[in-house]
């Protein structure tokens, strides 16, 4: 499956790379993120690791019950950068494979800021196919949040 929104943002491309390869900047954007924890050692860019934890929920109040990994695969201002599911368990469970492609291109206002999602469903979850195809007004959102974000920085 493949989901793809753009935004306009009025910032320079170099401001939007900035704030997107700040991953602790994730919770700012994204409606499901509470925080980001880093997993790994090395500095952001290709191989870098990190966790998402969801906003928490229960008796989980450190919002484990959503963690997802991730590990930037791809990372080139001019190509884009490529931020691949690494787990599967949780919400990860869904998904045999998942992928977040972004691109930042400069627009007459600023940039535009391409985000697709790339996903294939684990077997037993295939009936949740046209909820997933739904998720594009969420991408959107979060994508607007960002704009918001990067607009009033």
């Amino acid at each position: 499956m493949h989901l793809e929104t753009a935004v306009v943002i009025r910032r320079t491309p170099e401001e939007v790379w900035s704030y997107l390869g700040d991953v602790s900047n994730v919770s700012q954007w994204d409606r499901g993120v509470a925080t980001v924890r880093q997993t790994s050692p090395l500095p952001p860019g290709v191989g870098f690791e990190f966790d998402t934890l969801a906003h928490p929920k229960g008796n989980d109040h450190a919002g484990e019950w959503g963690k997802m990994s991730y590990r930037i695969v791809a990372a080139d201002p001019i190509h884009g950068c490529t931020v691949q599911l690494t787990s599967s368990s949780g919400n990860a469970r869904f998904f045999k494979t998942a992928e977040w492609r972004f691109r930042v291109e400069p627009a007459a206002e600023g940039s535009s800021l391409i985000c697709a999602a790339h996903f294939k469903l684990r077997f037993p979850y295939i009936f949740l196919a046209p909820i997933f195809r739904g998720m594009k007004k969420a991408i959107r959102s979060d994508l607007e949040n960002l704009k918001q974000a990067l607009e009033r920085g």
